[in-house]
């Protein structure tokens, strides 16, 4: 796991804000060493988007994506597309951060890792 970060829906543009009613990104960039991706089955990213100023989670979204087992190194981003962030969830001026658990499965063998977004302030 390299980067998780909000992104402006549809886009690569990291969104420092995120307006209610609207839908947004989240966008894990991965990696998986030749020699792990050489068995590499299948990998899985759990997303969790938390309204830190009430301390409620908002979101979650889960990828669970076969993969074809190839011996060079996989670079991948990987996009959680949230719909809309509802108006009861997030008033203007909230904080708001993604945090993510992500494995690889290759046979018998499984790599996990986690990432924490920076922070995105809700709007209105």
């Amino acid at each position: 796991m390299k980067q998780l970060c909000f992104a402006d829906d549809g886009t690569l543009f990291t969104a420092d804000t995120i307006t209610t009613g609207g839908p947004y990104d989240v966008i894990a960039d991965i990696e998986i060493g030749a020699e792990l991706n050489g068995f590499a089955n299948a990998h899985r990213l759990i997303v969790t988007v938390t309204n830190l100023t009430t301390n409620q989670v908002i979101g979650t979204q889960t990828l669970a994506i076969p993969l074809t087992p190839t011996h060079d190194v996989r670079r991948e981003q990987l996009r959680a597309d949230f719909p809309s962030l509802a108006a009861n969830t997030a008033n203007d001026g909230d904080l708001l951060v993604a945090r993510c658990s992500y494995k690889v499965t290759a046979g018998v063998h499984t790599d996990i890792a986690h990432a924490t977004s920076d922070l995105a302030i809700a709007t209105t």
